[in-house]
């Protein structure tokens, strides 16, 4: 039987189609190819058993491009049509990855997937860094945005932060 009292561990599919598991109970990682498993396109739960000590363990695979770390930054964003400028709103930025953001805005919109924002809010590193990027909507959650960077490059300061704040 599956520990309820144990968290469930998010691991994330590499492109190599590959995870590893680690059991919570003591620490052995176990590598599994899931290479005749590539059609998970969504986060799916599994049951693992460790080969080491037995523990039996809940996990959730996912396929992501990018490491998202969880965070809560307050922010704001600007709506832009055309380039320019039609409003604006207050926003919580949720998980961050270098390509993107979750964000939770404030308050209810009507945005639709393709639409472009601007987003500024400042990371909780050392520097307090200004992050200031434009973003196109690629998924609309009940309570929030997933958005992806319409640009990345090493040269621009909010990416040199992004980079150093993820890997660094």
């Amino acid at each position: 039987m599956v520990n309820p009292d144990n968290k469930v561990q998010k691991v994330y599919i590499t492109s190599a189609n590959q995870v590893t598991f680690t059991c919570p109970e003591c620490d052995h990682p176990r590598i599994v190819n899931l290479a005749d498993h590539d059609g998970l396109e969504k986060a799916t739960s599994v049951k693992v058993s460790c080969r080491e000590c037995g523990h039996k363990y809940r996990a959730i695979l996912e396929r992501r491009r990018q490491f998202r770390k969880p965070v809560n930054f307050s922010g704001s964003y600007t709506y832009l049509r055309n380039g320019r400028p039609v409003d604006n709103g207050d926003m919580i930025v949720e998980d961050i990855s270098r390509t993107g953001l979750k964000l939770r805005l404030a308050q209810k919109t009507a945005f639709a997937v393709g639409d472009k924002l601007k987003v500024e809010f400042r990371l909780d590193d050392v520097k307090r860094s200004l992050i200031n990027k434009e973003v196109e909507i690629k998924i609309i959650f009940t309570d929030g945005l997933g958005v992806e960077f319409t640009s990345v490059h090493p040269s621009n300061p909010s990416d040199k932060a992004l980079g150093f704040y993820m890997f660094g």
